[in-house]
């Protein structure tokens, strides 16, 4: 979900209809063929004559097309209905395309957990293939052959995939991987050994498709497992299971490829501990699905249902070798569907305008937070961690501006730091997995890492007057103890206005202390009402000492927007013409009033303003991630904050106030100046 369409035009073109190109040419050769739910449907609405060419490999039984959830979900991390519904919706597909039922189906990224058979034939697949890794966890040694497990009486075939061949196909030469075959030849029993992997590696990966095309790997190869008939046979899946029983019972721990489990720590639900990115979305789309579950049966259930699966699919929510988590794309588009999925329900149930508080711990951390939502804007904040804000998304264009990422170390970073690039022999591509390309000269040297979360609503007090570099940099000491800190938290309802719908504030506050131990009182009120598209933000800083105090005050907001060298996303201060205007561009604005962050291809703009005049300082955050090309600089967001200078005398405070608001691109509707509210009861 959220790929781009240049990256599906390209994969067609050296991936999906090279191969098939080959296949078609060797009509004896038997494949398994897996595509997912998502590029099925790029494929029917781009590549019609595609669909035909697979449906008469299907008919000839050239080609054994495999189910699996539509979406291609991480199937332990979905609850088991999603997991029955999404199966069977691509078999349904399937056999609407290419009139075939299938059998046997592909588990995203071979993420296995033990309770999976059940819900897995209860939706009709009878076999799938796992790494011999998986195998060999639960003390299997004969890997020759397939096996049957279950789960409460429900059995599944389970058929080992070799990681040796993953690493020979199409990496060496082809006569290598007939070697490995005529090595393990047994002339006293039938052995098997199973291929199946990532179809992007014949033309997708690196170097793959001059050496498996234009150099003719694969059709080497398949000529020469045709030329070994006498003695080596090529099946499907489905024919072998029809030539020989399984053996068992055998049950598997959890598991998935070696690599994924090096990437997860041993069990892929680490992500979720690892990356709260990932767990906001995951817990997001769970809460989405509880709310599903109140819709009465319908097309609007029918139409959420799909937007929530969509929600599920795996690629955003973790990271490998792949971009996976760092493409935000990719997390944009996780977010888009979750969130269309949860308009149309609220819509559906409520009547606009509406406002609804929860209190609870949603991101299963042990602390409480506070979800507001209302028909126009969603806030989730997070008083044990400062108040800061962690959801901030606009209902109307369905995006979600904190949709950040906080950058950190990565393994692979000390890796590249550490090791020289290997060397693949000539003529050979390398494995994905060895790769140590660097796509930009002197990107080691931008490694960085976040000290505390890059959310939005986060208070700092600077020490020293610090310039933006250095702030960038981190190279700064906190003048203050309050960032991510936990804050006291009230909650007040308020009447409704004229002409505006009821309304919600949260106070949030904290006693501690700026610079040698100067006592300060810092509370926040965020004010919230249904039917708006903006809420005010109002601060109190009190000084409890009895000496004066300087304080240098700014409050960061981390505004995710896809793209910082995009001429249609782009800063905007009234009266000003910014050098670079572009939302990866740094710069130090003073006496600033107001900014505006416009993103013309969402068509959305998100101004935030504030009455007294402040220092204004903007940058991007860009993370150092490993993607299939190699180590890579990607923007993730761009970081805005306000900063005022001023002192306060024993006992004095200072009132500060911000209004966010959100419009359609240029619209430029007027925004109404910071007021402060008080709670009523």
């Amino acid at each position: 979900m959220g790929n781009l369409d240049d990256v599906l035009e390209q994969s067609f073109a050296r991936t999906y209809e090279p191969f098939i190109d080959v296949l078609e040419r060797f009509p004896a050769m038997r494949v398994a063929l897996h595509y997912s739910g998502s590029l099925l449907d790029w494929l029917v609405e781009r590549k019609p004559e595609f669909i035909g060419r697979l449906k008469r490999l299907a008919a000839a039984g050239q080609v054994e097309i495999l189910g699996g959830a539509y979406y291609e979900p991480i199937l332990p991390a979905i609850p088991d209905e999603d997991k029955i519904g999404q199966i069977r919706l691509l078999a349904e597909r399937l056999e609407e395309l290419f009139g075939v039922k299938p059998r046997g189906m592909w588990l995203a990224e071979r993420v296995w957990e033990p309770h999976l058979p059940r819900p897995i034939r209860r939706a009709g697949m009878e076999y799938l293939a796992l790494d011999d890794s998986h195998f060999r966890d639960a003390g299997c040694a004969e890997l020759d052959h397939y096996y049957r497990t279950e789960e409460e009486g429900y059995p599944v075939d389970i058929f080992p995939i070799s990681e040796e061949l993953r690493y020979l196909i199409p990496f060496k030469a082809p006569g290598e991987a007939i070697s490995f075959f005529r090595e393990r030849r047994d002339a006293g029993k039938p052995r098997l050994f199973v291929l199946a992997d990532d179809g992007e590696k014949f033309g997708g990966w690196p170097g793959t498709y001059e050496a498996v095309y234009e150099r003719g790997w694969l059709e080497e190869f398949f000529t020469l497992l045709m030329e070994q008939e006498d003695w080596l046979s090529v099946v499907t899946f489905d024919e072998y299971r029809r030539l020989f029983p399984p053996r068992g019972p055998l049950y598997l721990p959890a598991g998935a490829y070696r690599e994924m489990k090096e990437w997860s720590g041993g069990f892929w639900r680490n992500f979720l501990s690892r990356y709260p990115e990932s767990n906001r979305m995951h817990k997001k789309m769970l809460a989405v699905r509880r709310r599903w579950e109140q819709l009465p049966e319908g097309e609007p259930r029918r139409r959420a249902q799909r937007l929530l699966w969509a929600g599920q699919c795996n690629c955003a929510y973790w990271h490998g070798v792949f971009g996976g988590l760092y493409l935000g794309f990719l997390r944009a588009a996780v977010w888009q569907k979750l969130l269309q999925a949860e308009k149309l329900i609220d819509d559906h149930l409520k009547e606009p305008p509406y406002l609804e508080l929860q209190r609870g711990d949603f991101g299963y951390s042990g602390a409480e937070e506070i979800y507001l939502y209302t028909d126009r804007l969603n806030l989730l904040l997070a008083p044990q961690l400062g108040g800061s804000l962690w959801e901030l998304s606009w209902r109307p264009a369905a995006v979600n501006l904190l949709d950040t990422l906080t950058r950190r170390p990565e393994a692979y970073h000390k890796d590249y730091l550490e090791q020289a690039a290997p060397s693949a022999p000539a003529g050979e591509p390398a494995s994905i997995h060895h790769l140590r390309a660097v796509k930009e000269e002197g990107l080691l040297e931008q490694l960085a890492y976040d000290p505390y979360p890059r959310v939005a609503l986060i208070e700092h007090f600077f020490e020293e007057d610090l310039t933006l570099e250095q702030f960038a940099r981190g190279s700064y000491r906190e003048g203050g103890d309050f960032l991510m800190q936990p804050f006291e938290v009230q909650v007040d309802r308020l009447p409704e206005c004229e002409g505006g719908g009821a309304g919600v504030q949260v106070t949030l506050q904290r006693q501690g202390a700026v610079g040698e131990a100067a006592p300060l009182l810092l509370q926040k009120k965020i004010t919230l009402r249904a039917g708006e598209d903006s809420f005010q933000v109002d601060y109190r800083l009190a000084n409890l000492g009895d000496r004066e105090v300087f304080l240098r005050f700014g409050v960061e907001f981390n505004l995710a927007f896809l793209s910082g060298s995009d001429e249609e996303r782009y800063y905007a201060i009234p009266g000003r013409e910014l050098e670079d205007r572009r939302l990866g561009s740094h710069g130090a604005e003073e006496g600033v009033p107001e900014v505006t962050l416009v993103d013309r291809r969402r068509n959305l703009q998100l101004t935030l303003s504030w009455p007294e005049p402040a220092l204004l300082w903007r940058m991007p955050v860009e993370a150092v991630s490993l993607s299939e090309g190699g180590l890579e600089r990607s923007y993730q967001q761009s970081l805005v904050l306000p900063r005022w200078d001023f002192s306060l005398a024993p006992d004095e405070s200072r009132d500060l106030g911000i209004l966010l608001h959100l419009a359609a691109a240029g619209e430029r509707e007027p925004v109404p100046a910071p007021a402060r509210e008080e709670a009523g009861t």
